[in-house]
């Protein structure tokens, strides 16, 4: 999610239990968005409410759930879709995840964008790709197990068909995150299957001590073909700035495109931010955008609270 909330915490205190944490984050945004892509340069202001709710139980078990307001569907059901909330509880044994949350896929390997735009238009031009995988094609609702073990982590998950067709989607992941000599390093690997399809995805990223941080991803969508990209960005104290380019060979044509992103934190929740993205999808090509030569722009505030 390319929000970032800050949360206000309650703390509810209910008799003969320990006490649970509910915070209730929001987020907005302001400016002016506009382009070349069939929109008309306009004002553009956004906003949405997160309840994020956690407990323990006396035997030392953790859960929680979220709810968002700007993604939860009008009502989810057989052949529905769904999306806004997640439950979570973990434990010794790890961790379990289910509804509106990310596949093993998503969850091992990372995007390749830093920094957000109000209209995101650094990360969605035609060549950007999310490590979506196979997320969403049975209906939304996903099922993660995770376990940590030091560096690394593992998990697998689960979206069983909400039509009765039967392509349920399976997924494994595998990540690791370390320090190498300062330099933060990660890297990721994820895989999914709904008996349709078979996609995967790598990712690695690093982080120097001077600020300067290099993603990288490369993903093999099956019959769609492979996409790969990379990003270069740079951060100095409030300011954080990111050139990244991403390309789909779908062994007839190559969909690309490049973005670019700079975001000033002023403080107290307020960041300025501007983004950019350009790329050319041919006709009857729309695997990454959904136009053909594009340019789109947006510049504004964003408000966490």
């Amino acid at each position: 999610m390319k929000k970032i909330l800050l949360a206000t915490t309650a703390l509810v205190g209910f008799a003969g239990a320990a006490a649970a944490e509910v915070s209730i984050s929001g987020y907005a945004e302001m400016g002016i968005a506009g382009g070349n892509a069939g929109a008309i340069t306009q004002f553009w202001t956004d906003a949405n409410v997160v309840f994020a709710m956690s407990g323990t139980t006396d035997g030392g078990l953790e859960f929680g759930a979220k709810v968002d307001l700007d993604s939860l569907p009008a009502n989810v059901g057989p052949g529905m879709t769904q999306g806004g909330e997640s439950m979570w509880i973990s434990g010794s044994f790890g961790k379990l995840t289910m509804g509106d949350t990310d596949g093993a896929l998503d969850w091992a390997a990372s995007e390749i964008y830093m920094g957000t735009a109000i209209a995101d238009d650094h990360s969605s031009h035609a060549g950007a790709y999310w490590n979506s995988g196979l997320d969403g094609s049975a209906g939304g609702q996903i099922a993660r197990y995770e376990y940590s073990f030091g560096s690394f982590a593992a998990a697998v998950s689960a979206e069983i068909d909400n039509t009765g067709a039967g392509n349920n989607v399976f997924g494994v992941g595998v990540k690791y995150s370390g320090d190498m000599g300062g330099t933060a390093v990660g890297f990721g690997l994820g895989y999914q299957d709904n008996s349709l399809r078979q996609v995967w995805a790598a990712s690695a990223n690093a982080t120097m001590s001077n600020g300067i941080a290099i993603n990288a991803g490369y993903a093999d969508l099956d019959a769609a073909g492979t996409w790969a990209g990379i990003g270069l960005g740079y951060t100095t104290g409030a300011l954080l700035v990111q050139a990244n380019y991403g390309a789909y060979d779908t062994g007839a044509v190559t969909v690309d495109g490049w973005g670019l992103v700079a975001n000033y934190d002023l403080g107290g929740g307020a960041v300025l931010m501007a983004g950019y993205g350009t790329g050319d999808t041919p006709a009857g090509n729309e695997i990454g955008g959904t136009y053909g030569s594009t340019d789109t722009f947006s510049i504004g505030l964003g408000l966490s609270f």
